[in-house]
C-alpha cells in the first residue's frame, strides 16, 4: 500500500490556515529581526552622544555687517582660521550637519526629491546658463559626523579624509546618496550640480541603507532616504589667495566658510571652560564674531530614552503576537490530526507503519508551512528591496520550519502512544 498515494489529504481549509500561520509566524520573526538590526544602529548611534553636553557656536555675521566683515578680503582668512582651528581642538568634538538644499541637473522624475517638496509640496525648478536644475534636498557633514552616527552603505564606501579637502584644480566633488535614489543611480555615476553658484560634477562614491539618519540641531533622527550627502570641504590654501587668482568666487567661498562657522561642540567640559577654550580660538585668530549657546542635551537624550522605549515596545508586541501564532498552530495541528486519526488508523491496521503513517503526516504539514515560511520571505523582499538580509531570512524560515516539523513530530507521536489502536477500530 504506497502511502502517499491512500492517506487522505487534510480539509483546504486546514491547509490554508496552516500557510497563513506559518506566513504571519516567519513574517513577525523577520520584520522583529529587520527592527532589532535597526534599533541595533540607533542605539548605538545615541550612545555616542548620550550624556554628553552639546553647545552650540554660530557666527553672528548679519546683515550689515556680515557686509562690512567681508568687505575686507583679509577676513575671509580670518573665519577660515577661527573654523579650521575650532575643527581639529581636540578638548571638544565640531559637529556640523548643514541642511543646504543644492541644484541637481540629471535629476530624478520624481518631485518628492525637491528640497522643499515636506515643507510646502513644491518642486522648484531653476535654470542656470539655460539648463534646468532641480533644487534637491542635501546636507554637508564634517568628518565626525560618521563617528558618531552609524551610518551604514548598502554600496560603495563612506569619505575618506581627502574627500573633505577643497581641490581648486578638480570639479568633482564625492558624494553619497540616500536609499531612495538607488532606482535612480548607482556607484560611480556622475551628477552635474550648482553649489553656491558655482558648477560642479557630484560623483557616486556610495547609497546609503534604508532609513539612516543623523542627528542635526533642526531634526535629531534626520531620514536620509532622499537626501544628497556631502562632504564639509576644507580650502587648502588661504581664500584671500584663491580670490586672487580668481580660482571661485567670492559668493561660494563666504557661504562655506559661514556654514562652516556654526555648529555643536559634543564634549563633557562645562560651558566655562567650552567658552574659554573658544575664546583662546579667537584670540588667536582674531575672530570676535561668534555666540556660543549653552549646554544642551535635552533633544539627545530624549531621542536616547524614545529608542530604547520603542525597542521594548515593539518586542514586546511582537512576543505576544509570536506565542498567540504558535498557539494557533498547536491547535490546529491538534484538530487536524485528530479529525484525520481514524483513517490513520486504518492504514496501520492494513500493515502500514506507524513510522510510515508519522512520516506522511509531517512531510504533509511540513510541505504547507514551508509554502507560508517562503511566501513571506519573498513579500519581505520585495518591500526591504534589500538583499543583504536573503541569507538570514533563508535560515530563519529554515529554523521555523525546523520547529514545526519537531512540533508535529511531537503531537503526533503523543497521539499514537495515547490512543489504543484496537479500541478505535471497534468502535470504543
Amino acid at each position: 500500500m504506497k502511502i502517499g498515494k491512500t492517506i487522505p489529504p487534510q480539509k483546504k481549509w486546514y491547509k490554508f490556515l496552516l500557510i497563513l500561520l506559518s506566513f504571519i509566524l516567519t513574517s513577525v520573526v523577520l520584520l522583529v529581526l529587520i527592527n532589532i538590526n535597526s534599533s541595533k544602529l540607533e542605539i548605538e548611534s545615541t550612545n555616542k552622544f548620550n550624556n554628553q553636553n552639546l553647545y552650540e557656536i554660530t557666527d553672528m555675521l548679519i546683515n550689515e555687517r556680515e557686509v562690512e566683515f567681508f568687505n575686507d578680503i583679509n577676513n575671509y582668512d580670518v573665519l577660515n582660521n577661527f573654523n579650521v582651528n575650532v575643527e581639529k581642538n581636540n578638548n571638544f568634538s565640531f559637529y556640523n550637519v548643514v541642511w543646504q538644499p543644492i541644484a541637481i541637473q540629471n535629476y530624478p522624475d520624481n518631485e518628492q526629491f525637491a528640497a522643499y517638496y515636506d515643507i510646502e509640496g513644491d518642486d522648484e525648478l531653476v535654470e542656470v546658463e539655460g539648463e534646468v536644475y532641480r533644487v534637491s534636498n542635501a546636507i554637508q557633514v564634517s568628518k565626525n559626523v560618521f563617528n558618531f552616527n552609524t551610518i551604514e552603505l548598502i554600496k560603495g564606501e563612506k569619505f575618506i579624509d581627502s574627500d573633505y579637502q577643497y581641490n581648486s584644480e578638480s570639479n568633482i566633488i564625492p558624494i553619497i546618496l540616500g536609499y531612495d535614489y538607488l532606482n535612480y543611480f548607482d556607484v560611480n555615476d556622475e551628477i552635474k550640480m550648482n553649489l553656491y553658484g558655482e558648477d560642479f560634477i557630484g560623483k557616486v562614491i556610495g547609497i546609503g541603507s534604508k532609513d539612516a539618519s543623523v542627528y542635526s540641531n533642526q531634526d535629531p533622527q534626520l531620514l536620509l532616504n532622499r537626501y544628497i550627502i556631502l562632504p564639509s570641504l576644507n580650502f587648502s590654501e588661504q581664500p584671500s589667495e584663491m580670490l586672487a587668482a580668481n580660482q571661485v568666487g567670492a559668493l561660494y567661498i563666504k557661504a562655506l566658510s559661514l556654514t562652516k562657522a556654526g555648529g555643536s561642540l559634543i564634549s563633557n567640559q562645562s560651558a566655562v571652560e567650552i567658552r574659554q577654550e573658544i575664546s583662546e580660538i579667537a584670540n588667536l585668530t582674531g575672530f570676535y564674531d561668534y555666540q556660543i549657546i549653552g549646554a544642551n542635551s535635552t533633544s539627545v537624550n530624549l531621542l536616547f530614552k524614545m529608542v530604547n522605549s520603542n525597542q521594548i515596545v515593539i518586542n514586546i508586541a511582537s512576543g505576544a503576537v509570536m506565542i498567540l501564532i504558535l498557539f494557533m498552530i498547536v491547535l490546529l495541528i491538534n484538530i487536524s490530526i485528530k479529525r484525520e486519526f481514524e483513517s490513520y488508523l486504518v492504514y496501520i491496521i492494513n500493515g502500514v507503519t506507524h513510522s510510515t503513517v508519522k512520516a506522511a503526516i509531517i512531510k504533509e504539514f511540513l510541505i504547507f508551512s514551508s509554502v507560508g515560511s517562503i511566501f513571506a520571505i519573498l513579500v519581505i523582499c520585495m518591500f526591504i528591496k534589500d538583499l543583504s538580509f536573503l541569507s538570514m531570512f533563508i535560515f530563519v524560515a529554515c529554523f521555523i520550519v525546523g520547529g514545526l516539523s519537531g512540533l508535529i513530530y511531537y503531537l503526533v507521536n503523543k497521539l499514537v502512544a495515547d490512543t489504543n489502536v484496537v479500541e478505535k477500530l471497534k468502535g470504543d
